[in-house]
């Protein structure tokens, strides 16, 4: 008695194993993705607070908001002068 292999049944389950495999890999790669967006989304609100944001750190010597703040070294003192007291616009 031999045995028969039936190849369009073979096949068949085989189609059906292969796509079930690509389904669960795509499904593995959207859980990541949504993860990756997940953790994205605070990383650009900040880098944009960052970029955009109008304050000046303390660390400029010169604020633009008209005001130029001088360190003399030798001292340890500091100036401040506005844009008028050098021009003259009083």
């Amino acid at each position: 008695m031999e045995e028969q292999v039936d190849l369009g049944h073979f096949l068949k389950k085989a189609f059906i194993a292969i796509v079930a495999l690509t389904l669960v890999f795509i499904g593995i790669l959207a859980m990541f993705t949504i993860i990756g967006v997940i953790i994205a989304i605070p990383i650009l609100k900040k880098a944009s607070q960052m970029l955009f944001s109008k304050k000046e750190t303390s660390d400029h010597t010169h604020t633009h908001g008209g005001k130029l703040k001088i360190k003399c070294p030798a001292c340890h003192t500091k100036m401040k002068f506005t844009d008028s007291e050098f021009l003259d616009e009083k």
